[in-house]
């Protein structure tokens, strides 16, 4: 049985890693009543908000609340689960798919600690999976160039990088560093093309952002409550 195990991980690695990342959540989301709770809003949990409205809308009667918290534990989970699968992906092109799973379970199972489980900054919980994969895309792409696999690179995946990555800084501003930091990775490889379109792609989800907030007339910097 130990046999047939470790041969499905080594054939597929990718998959063994989400599949026990799935299997922990379901048990955490379970058992734990404390996963996905911010102890800076007195441990209501991210998407309670949400739910409640729409259990308001459905004509739900959850009157103890504990359909609503499950299942606001449940988004939290599958949200996170992204964050994994980027972690590993990013992992793969630096490095070998034996040293990506490995770092890539750390995220899968750090859930089940107190310190992993309870959101300490909800912004970077929603803005960290917009900047991994902005990123993840950047880096595919170029390692494509430097490879040679591609003589013209796919501009349009840095403009698509770069609207996830802008994105990402309207979620969490702090993430500004780290996109920053990208488009002068860019610059030092000589990619001054990729570097230009992934800024291009800021821009517009920025500019978006900023523009769908002036028709709602609300506070950039108080439009989403954390």
């Amino acid at each position: 049985m130990l046999q047939k195990l470790k041969q499905f991980k080594e054939k597929h690695p990718f998959t063994t890693l989400m599949l026990i990342a799935i299997a922990v959540r379901i048990l955490v989301v379970i058992f734990v009543p404390g996963f996905g709770s911010d102890r800076e809003v007195q441990h209501t949990t991210l998407f309670i908000g949400f739910l409640e409205k729409m259990k308001s809308i459905l004509g739900i009667n959850d009157s103890s609340g504990q359909g609503i918290m499950l299942l606001s534990r449940a988004l939290y989970a599958t949200v996170s689960l992204f964050t994994v699968s980027m972690i590993y992906r990013i992992c793969d092109l630096t490095s070998n798919k034996q040293n990506a799973w490995l770092l890539a379970l750390i995220p899968a199972i750090s859930c089940i600690t107190p310190s992993f489980g309870v959101i300490e900054n909800a912004s970077a919980f929603l803005g960290l999976p917009l900047m991994l994969y902005g990123a993840n895309v950047v880096l595919r792409q170029e390692v494509l160039r430097q490879n040679n696999l591609t003589d013209n690179v796919h501009r349009t995946s840095f403009l698509i990088a770069g609207l996830m990555l802008g994105f990402g800084i309207c979620v969490w501003y702090e993430s500004a560093f780290i996109v920053f930091s990208i488009l002068l990775i860019l610059c030092i490889m000589r990619n001054f093309k990729g570097a230009m379109m992934t800024l291009i792609g800021i821009f517009i989800s920025i500019a978006f952002v900023s523009l769908l907030l002036t028709i709602l007339n609300v506070n950039p910097m108080n439009y989403i409550k954390l």
